[in-house]
């Protein structure tokens, strides 16, 4: 039995810069070690982020030891290590949530098995799926050579080849284990008087593993429990794309194999662990790198074949191709083409992370021939590279949008929203639920497409909460992801039980799909190794409109006037077919601008087709623009800044995702403040397109 006098349980938690991780993870804690004498320590490794101010203000009850620099992983824990007065001593990332049940189920397996020296429970990915990393054997060099050329992925239910993950065994049952993940590990104060403190000389990376083999080699018992279960947000502070990762992890792999195997194998099998462990390090890191650099890779091979094509024609026509024009035309023109082009594209990237964007590498394919094209007319030796530009120009971003197109479609099944938006569910039913759902209608980019509420009742299904209705009850969810094409499911854990979300979780069949946490204060969500922040609003003053600026309105009624005036010119023999048959159908409106102002805009709402060109003809005289407010005819649709009425625009694009007033507003100062001739040509895509 445990006395209330004394510390039952002293969780330790490293931090490096992870601080919205942090205190999701010092949330859940609370409620897991309400009704458990206990001590939580963290250990700040020099974090940058705001941590520290976080936990003093937020979580005044934690031991906070401050760290001048970061002392790595096992340095850090033995410090918390140091300072543990529990009768049991858990180590935990910060980037896990536990259940409420997680600490009192292991208490009492420990109370039942008194051999026991340490434990972990269950793990889950974000996706709600099992992490086999959670309990594993200690790596030998056979085992680890069985993990590296794929056959345990190939064979998981050998007990030869997945024996690195202990794949053949059953999840939900509970076994003795050699090692176990250092994410939460559980032990016995005996254990740690015994077996000593983490080996410092791990930095980061396997010394959890050599823990665990030096219990088992004392003789000690170490089991996988998964009577409770969490959720581990793996390698947020590491970034495991990142090559700092991919050399520390396999340092410390081969630390690990000289230290407890190098005595046991002849001269020339230790080099071959080595180049074995260094080839390891690089398959990973191009694995992990490929698909972030996969679709620029695709668009300069395929702007390579379209060059290519391009220059072969030209020269076939005038002077027949010849290899000498090849080497020292073409491949210089094509260089310089490829070189711009990835840097545009990568800067495009990186301003939303949007790899499938078909506006993005419209916007990177003008940048690029804009500059080419420059050079052709500067430069006497690309003269004859302009027909090749011109071609390449007009091709090669119909080609990359096409791919594009059909890669998105895949992806979306063949529904339409799926892959211009994700589809959402929100977890929750009372007003923390309705302030997320306000907050989450006026981020512009947020990408959500929100389906419905899930409520906690199944009384609630077929309510309404702030326009949105709610479609099932979290019983229930798991089958309603399976039936329908939901991609993410955001939780707000003030009034859910962290059980009730991680079971969800578990239950869940379908593949694909993303979980995400949302704590009460609404300023963050947790998901998938990522933090999106909620707590940002558009500044009410002191803003400087882009809108407003002179070379943008320039360029902006520049592009209008010449893509009308094309437009007219394209359309002009229909319309003088189609004129006598119309004329009789106009009529004068009364537009409603912002600040009480009024305009009057010749409209034909008979005809489809004289309206569409009215419209255009209306763009060409200035009376209306091709993107910009939202066309008011009835003085409660104005909007609430003056600007010119648009065919389309930010608000008229994101219609379905405004909730209120305050939500369109919204839309349009973010529109005002970082309107730009780019932003207007995505906006006009994502019309033509039907994209939100």
């Amino acid at each position: 039995m445990h006395t209330a006098n004394r510390v039952v349980i002293s969780v330790i938690i490293v931090n490096y810069n992870v601080k919205d991780f942090l205190e999701q993870a010092l949330l859940s804690l609370r409620r897991a070690l309400r009704d458990i004498p206990s001590q939580v320590i963290v250990v700040d490794n020099a974090s940058a982020d705001g941590s520290v101010p976080m936990l003093k203000k937020r979580f005044p009850e934690v031991e906070l030891i401050e760290s001048e620099r970061n002392l790595g992983f096992s340095r850090a824990n033995n410090l918390g290590i140091e300072k543990a007065r529990g009768d049991f001593i858990v180590l935990l990332n910060p980037d896990t949530v536990v259940q409420e049940d997680t600490f009192t189920q292991l208490l009492s397996f420990f109370d039942q098995h008194p051999e026991a020296s340490a434990a972990t429970c269950k793990i889950l990915n974000p996706d709600g799926t099992f992490s086999v990393d959670c309990r594993h054997s200690i790596p030998t060099p056979a085992t680890a050579f069985w993990k590296m050329i794929g056959f345990s992925r190939l064979f998981p239910k050998s007990k030869i080849f997945g024996r690195y993950n202990l794949t053949f065994l059953d999840e939900n049952q509970t076994y003795q284990v050699e090692a176990i993940s250092g994410s939460f590990m559980m032990m016995r104060r005996e254990t740690v008087q015994k077996d000593g403190k983490l080996d410092e000389d791990f930095f980061m990376y396997c010394e959890d593993i050599d823990y665990c083999h030096r219990i088992n080699q004392a003789g000690g018992k170490i089991f996988y429990v998964p009577d409770s279960q969490i959720i581990h947000y793996k390698g947020e502070s590491t970034k495991k794309n990142n090559l700092d990762y991919v050399i520390t992890f396999n340092r410390s792999l081969y630390l690990f194999y000289k230290k407890h195997y190098q005595q046991k194998y002849v001269y020339p099998f230790k080099w071959l662990i080595l180049l074995g462990t260094i080839i390891r390090g690089m398959i990973i890191y191009l694995r992990n790198n490929l698909k972030n650099y996969a679709p620029l890779i695709v668009d300069l091979i395929l702007l390579n074949i379209i060059m290519f094509v391009a220059f072969w024609i030209r020269f076939e026509m005038k002077t027949g191709f010849r290899l000498s024009d090849f080497a020292t035309k073409y491949i210089v023109i094509n260089v310089i083409t490829s070189v711009i082009y990835a840097l545009a594209a990568m800067f495009f990237y990186s301003q939303n992370r949007r790899q499938l964007s078909i506006s993005n590498i419209i916007k990177a394919n003008i940048i690029t021939f804009a500059l080419v094209s420059a050079s052709t007319f500067f430069f006497k030796q690309f003269a004859f590279s302009r027909l090749v530009v011109l071609f390449s120009a007009m091709i090669s971003p119909m080609l990359m949008a096409l791919w594009r197109w059909v890669a998105r479609y895949v992806l979306g099944k063949g529904r339409k929203e799926k892959f211009l938006l994700r589809p959402t569910l929100i977890v929750g039913f009372d007003r923390e639920t309705e302030r997320l759902l306000k907050r989450l209608t006026k981020q512009i980019d947020t990408g959500l497409e929100i389906l419905g509420i899930v409520a906690l009742n199944r009384d609630d299904v077929g309510k309404k909460l702030a326009s949105f209705q709610v479609v099932t009850y979290l019983d229930k969810l798991p089958e309603y992801l399976r039936v329908n094409d939901i991609d993410l499911v955001i939780f707000t854990t003030h009034n859910i039980s962290y059980r009730s979300i991680l079971t969800t979780m578990s239950r869940n069949t379908r593949p694909g799909v993303e979980f995400k946490l949302v704590p009460g204060h609404l300023e963050f969500m947790v998901g998938k190794s990522t933090i999106d922040r909620l707590d940002t609003e558009v500044p009410l003053v002191d803003i400087e409109y882009a809108y407003g600026k002179p070379f943008n309105k320039f360029v902006k009624r520049g592009f209008d006037l010449l893509v009308s005036l094309f437009l007219l010119t394209v359309l002009f023999p229909f319309i003088l077919v189609t004129l006598p048959f119309a004329a009789g159908k106009k009529e004068k409106r009364t537009l409603y601008l912002g600040n009480n102002k009024t305009r009057t805009l010749t409209c034909a709402p008979g005809s489809r087709w004289f309206s569409f060109v009215l419209k255009i003809w209306n763009v060409f005289t200035g009376k209306l623009s091709f993107v910009g407010a939202p066309i008011a005819f009835r003085p409660e649709e104005a909007s609430a800044f003056e600007y010119k009425p648009g065919l389309t625009g930010l608000v008229q694009l994101n219609a379905r995702r405004l909730s209120d007033e305050s939500a369109r507003e919204h839309y349009e100062l973010h529109y005002l403040k970082n309107q730009s001739f780019f932003m207007d040509m995505e906006i006009l895509i994502r019309s033509l397109l039907g994209t939100p």
